[in-house]
């Protein structure tokens, strides 16, 4: 019997070329930000006050303060890279019209000590503004929480910087920590082979070019 050819790999590297960019999320403004979590939350997330990195961006890429899925991405130490995009019932990427009016979750769960953990931030306030990049507040906050049940462990707080850094690449798949798994498997697999496909299609170097 014949393989199934493999046709993520090459659909994402053709549109990461056709756009000299990320496949998705090609525009985003980095941020400097604290992640805290006081008690053991049941993801290895690190206790107490952790300083990170990290990048808002706009899943297509829309213009201006039009509606996207919105990316939230930061880095942990170990490294571990956490992605989050606006959704809604935990698995369905969902466009917002600002960047304070929808809660970003991890669409697909964690395997953690045999157990599927999903992991979501939800903004503080909702804060008149767009879904424009420019028009970020100099300081956004979240609550952070694991479900399911949801129940809050921590928080995020991120300052979005006015320039352009050269920041390590964003990649949950590469960066995770020993015994944490992208869960269901195939998925996993499926989504690996797409962010390879991202890297390789797009002119950056990726060391420098964060991917999500």
């Amino acid at each position: 019997m014949r393989a199934v050819p493999d046709l993520v790999e090459p659909a994402f590297r053709v549109l990461a070329g056709a756009r000299d960019a990320k496949a998705f999320h090609p525009r985003g403004r980095w941020f400097d930000g604290t992640v805290t979590v006081t008690f053991d939350p049941g993801l290895p997330l690190p206790v107490g006050v952790t300083e990170v990195s990290g990048r808002l961006s706009k899943g297509v890429g829309t213009p201006g303060g039009l509606p996207d899925v919105l990316g939230l991405a930061f880095r942990l130490p170990g490294p571990w890279d956490v992605l989050l995009s606006t959704c809604v019932a935990r698995v369905l990427p969902r466009p917002a019209r600002t960047w304070t009016s929808a809660r970003y979750g991890s669409i697909t769960p964690f395997r953690w000590r045999d157990r599927l953990v999903w992991l979501a931030a939800v903004p503080d306030h909702r804060r008149p503004c767009s879904a424009s990049l420019a028009g970020l507040p100099a300081e956004l906050g979240f609550t952070l929480e694991i479900g399911a049940p949801w129940r809050p462990v921590g928080r995020l707080v991120v300052r979005p910087q006015d320039v352009d850094r050269d920041l390590p690449a964003l990649d949950p798949i590469r960066h995770r920590p020993p015994g944490l798994d992208l869960a269901p498997a195939a998925l996993a697999r499926a989504r690996e082979r797409a962010y390879r496909g991202s890297r390789r299609g797009r002119s950056p170097d990726p060391v420098t070019a964060p991917e999500e």
